[in-house]
């Protein structure tokens, strides 16, 4: 597990994160439930979101720490989705 960064510029707070966006057209209507619910849990607020501490932005775009990019990637990974990953800094 890597360690949160913060980052400094021109006197502002910074943290790094991981946006991910990802695809689930390849997935059959029944496995696309099972990966919301892994994805939010079955009461829509536990789950990877929650244990990875991810802001759900979009329908299909996640804000993950740093610290927890790799769980993610590999969450991903394991439902075989298409995913594109990019760095960025949130202002604290």
């Amino acid at each position: 597990m890597s360690i949160q960064k913060e980052v400094l510029v021109e006197g502002q707070k910074y943290n790094s994160m991981f946006l991910f966006s990802y695809s689930t057209e390849h997935l059959l209507k029944k496995d696309k439930v099972r990966f919301y619910y892994a994805l939010k849990g079955r009461d829509g607020k536990s789950g990877i979101v929650k244990s990875c501490e991810i802001d759900h932005i979009g329908r299909a775009v996640l804000l993950v720490p740093s610290k927890f990019a790799s769980e993610v990637d590999d969450f991903l990974k394991l439902w075989k989705c298409m995913f594109k990953k990019k760095e960025v800094l949130v202002k604290k």
